[in-house]
């Protein structure tokens, strides 16, 4: 399915916080860029030895496959948001605590390629669901964690979400010619 041009949400359709995942995203086609992430994600993981995917740059930081379980998880979460808003939802939606949900996940506990198949399986459900939204839904807005935002916002939000740790991937946990972040979302 061809991707529609989605512009970038207003300052008061998020929460402010967000606004530097949604400043990482250069483009307007939101799945043609997560389909660009998928592949770069699932290359990463590929290339990853179990001693790699274990290493945390500093003792109280979280691992690479704690990053990604951190990473499938925060996707899981926004793209319920996204699904509620866009179906109608009048209900504020509940926040989350990352850091529990990575202490609770048990990622390092698995291998780099049940993450990988979880990561993908997650992305390909993420893109059916916004492949499937018709203009109109992409400006509904809702509640979430107490603060209005769009279901364009949140399209924005994951991908930028994902760029940012790409980036810490690169520059804090990777060394080497592979570029986690090469034109992540151009």
């Amino acid at each position: 399915m061809a991707s529609l041009e989605i512009e970038p949400p207003a300052a008061h359709e998020y929460d402010p916080y967000y606004a530097s995942y949604i400043d990482r995203v250069e483009g307007k086609r939101l799945t043609d860029i997560m389909r660009r992430q998928r592949a770069l994600v699932v290359e990463l993981l590929a290339d990853l030895s179990p001693e790699q995917a274990g290493y945390r740059y500093a003792p109280d930081k979280w691992s690479i496959r704690e990053m990604i379980g951190h990473m499938i998880d925060t996707e899981r979460v926004f793209v319920y948001r996204a699904l509620s808003i866009a179906r109608g939802e009048k209900q504020s939606l509940p926040g989350f605590d990352q850091d529990e949900y990575v202490v609770t996940g048990g990622f390092d506990s698995r291998s780099v390629g049940s993450l990988s198949g979880e990561y993908e399986a997650v992305r390909n459900a993420t893109l059916a669901f916004f492949d499937s939204l018709d203009e109109a839904s992409w400006l509904k807005t809702g509640m979430a964690n107490e603060v209005s935002v769009s279901v364009r916002a949140i399209g924005y939000i994951i991908p930028g979400h994902e760029t940012h740790h790409l980036s810490i991937l690169r520059e804090r946990y990777l060394s080497g010619d592979w570029n986690p972040v090469e034109d992540p979302v151009g």
